[in-house]
């Protein structure tokens, strides 16, 4: 590593699957060549922890929440010791830290990402606190990313974000990964006890309340009553794996209903699929969507932010409305009754993930960024 590299440190408060931590591994997989070393500062707590240590130039192990003075000095202790010049928030906590740094460490520069903006999630009275909050932080920030239009017509709204100092840059994917994968599914099927003729509905998310399981598991009530060899997949964990545990077991969906819980063979079970579906609530810009897009897999999506950025209603796949089981149920009984439509939803989302969703335009989008502020 030359001493003329420019030293960059991202933040976010979990190494635990996620989209945020994601966009860091594949920045910090082509920072290099381009001239940058990444430092990463974020709490041993995940399954990217390891592959952060594998490819950034240097690591601060630091716990983010709940919020800590103690922490904010420390990564000020850290960006004067390794002489870094820009700081990269990943998150809205990751930002709590990075803009303050601002004042501690005179000179640097702050860009921060929201990975979506979701302040539904808050009580009234902590909503605008945290509201106020986030303005405030905005004069100590020289540019603000959203991973989509979305997301960026949002934090504009609320007054997250400052117009002209705003890029929205989209996460990416390796298309090719996920349109060359190949499956087993007899196996597959085996594996999870499902029968050899299932129609298999999968969704990739964490298991908690923004992702809407509990909307898609009311819909597969309804679908195994007309369709009894409906079976769905939940791949991912999350804090309430206990909660649709039990939501399955109430609901008389034992036999129809799997957790595989967090897996590497995402690219294959996509192609085990018959159908993707998503019942999130909102989005940044869902990476399970574009690597369902890539392999050609037909998606049901509630049309929420972020989804509807990923997906065109009949024409890369089928938009329905949120927070309503009857509405997921109705969307994926089309899907299944007009197989020869889905397939031309899977082909026009191909070549949707090929032009638009790719880790190079990505990451080309961000060095712009970079180059901007620094220099």
């Amino acid at each position: 590593m030359g001493n003329n590299m420019e030293k960059i440190l991202y933040i976010a408060v979990s190494s635990q699957t996620g989209g945020a931590p994601r966009h860091i591994l594949d920045a910090l997989k082509n920072a290099r060549e381009c001239g940058y070393e990444i430092y990463v500062a974020v709490p041993n707590d995940g399954d990217y922890y390891p592959w952060f240590e594998e490819y950034a130039a240097g690591m601060l192990n630091v716990s983010l929440k709940p919020y800590s003075i103690r922490s904010l000095l420390a990564l000020r202790r850290y960006v004067r010791e390794h002489g870094i010049r820009l700081v990269h928030s990943h998150g809205k906590g990751a930002g709590m830290y990075a803009r303050p740094l601002k004042v501690l460490c005179p000179g640097i520069r702050v860009v921060h990402t929201f990975h979506g903006v979701h302040v539904e999630q808050y009580g009234s009275l902590t909503r605008i606190f945290y509201c106020l909050i986030e303005r405030g932080l905005k004069v100590f920030t020289d540019r603000f990313i959203c991973v989509s239009q979305g997301e960026q017509g949002e934090a504009l709204r609320l007054g997250f974000a400052v117009k002209k100092r705003t890029r929205v840059i989209g996460n990416g994917i390796d298309p090719e990964v996920y349109a060359n994968a190949t499956a087993d599914r007899s196996r597959y099927l085996k594996e999870f006890g499902f029968p050899q003729d299932a129609y298999v509905i999968g969704c990739v998310a964490r298991l908690e309340q923004i992702k809407g399981i509990g909307y898609l598991l009311g819909a597969m009530e309804e679908l195994v009553k007309k369709y009894p060899q409906c079976r769905l997949l939940l791949v991912g964990d999350g804090p309430d794996r206990e909660k649709t545990e039990s939501q399955i077991r109430k609901a008389g969906l034992g036999d129809a209903v799997r957790i595989a819980g967090f897996r590497y063979d995402v690219p294959q079970l996509l192609k085990v699929f018959d159908v993707f579906a998503s019942a999130s609530l909102k989005e940044g810009l869902p990476y399970t969507l574009m690597e369902a897009l890539a392999s050609g897999t037909p998606v049901v999506a509630t049309d929420v932010t972020g989804n509807r950025d990923v997906i065109t209603d009949h024409q890369t796949g089928l938009l329905v409305e949120p927070k309503a089981a009857d509405a997921i149920y109705i969307g994926l009984c089309y899907a299944k009754e007009h197989q020869q439509e889905c397939q031309r939803w899977a082909e026009n989302g191909k070549r949707l993930a090929r032009e638009s969703f790719t880790i190079q335009k990505s990451w080309e989008n961000l060095v712009q960024v970079y180059s901007q502020v620094i220099f």
